[in-house]
């Protein structure tokens, strides 16, 4: 059997450690003041999944009985009443100026330990479906929450709320679509979700050591 050259050997070695530190790492848990809501209209109500790191949680809900310290996992049994009490006020959601009353909540901690929040609403009878928030007062001009609204067949809005800007609003039809043409635009570009980016550029990079492999063996090749 012929041995790899050394400088191929080398080649190989290289592109291979340079594809290792190309691939994705595992899902992490939310950075500080990084939260995401989704909210779905389905046909009999409107839910809002919330997701944030548990220390962004303390200092949200818990105000001044939040401990000075990092927010430990083990204290989240003592204080859920007054998580669960917040997860009711994080959104003041209105149709045509009417409040949307909470039908139901639940809370829980991811496997990365951050807090997911899920809350039913009645289901939107008017229009326009108004979110607003006051939950980012007083956080780093920073913060935000990336706030994605869909119907049952549609996509109906996307919005990152800023503290000097936690208003969105989307209009609707009972069917849960948009009304007229195209979606709302975002107030600012939100980036793709990591998962699609980052199985694109694996592919990229396949390719790319392929090509590379391949040609490194046609030139050593040729040399002889």
């Amino acid at each position: 059997m012929r041995r790899v050259p050394n400088c191929l050997r080398r080649l190989l070695g290289g592109l291979s450690v340079t594809l290792g530190l190309l691939v994705p790492a595992p899902a992490s848990a939310h950075d500080p003041f990084e939260i995401t809501t989704d909210a779905h209209l389905e046909q009999y109500g409107l839910g809002l999944h919330t997701t944030l790191s548990l220390d962004s949680a303390a200092r949200i809900c818990l105000t001044s009985a939040a401990p000075a310290r990092r927010f430990a996992v083990g204290e989240f049994p003592q204080f859920r009443a007054q998580f669960e009490r917040c997860a009711r006020e994080f959104f003041a959601l209105s149709v045509a100026d009417e409040r949307l009353p909470v039908r139901s909540l639940s809370l829980q901690l991811s496997p990365e330990d951050d807090l997911e929040m899920r809350v039913i609403y009645d289901r939107p009878s008017k229009s326009p479906l108004a979110f607003e928030t006051s939950t980012l007062n007083g956080l780093p001009s920073g913060a935000g929450i990336v706030l994605t609204v869909t119907g049952r067949r549609s996509f109906l809005g996307q919005k990152v709320l800023r503290p000097d800007d936690a208003r969105f609003e989307c209009s609707i039809t009972t069917e849960g679509e948009s009304v007229g043409g195209a979606p709302q635009a975002s107030s600012e570009p939100v980036a793709p979700s990591g998962e699609h980016t980052s199985g694109i550029r694996f592919l990229d990079v396949v390719l790319a050591v392929a090509v590379l492999t391949m040609g490194a063996i046609l030139a050593l090749r040729s040399r002889r």
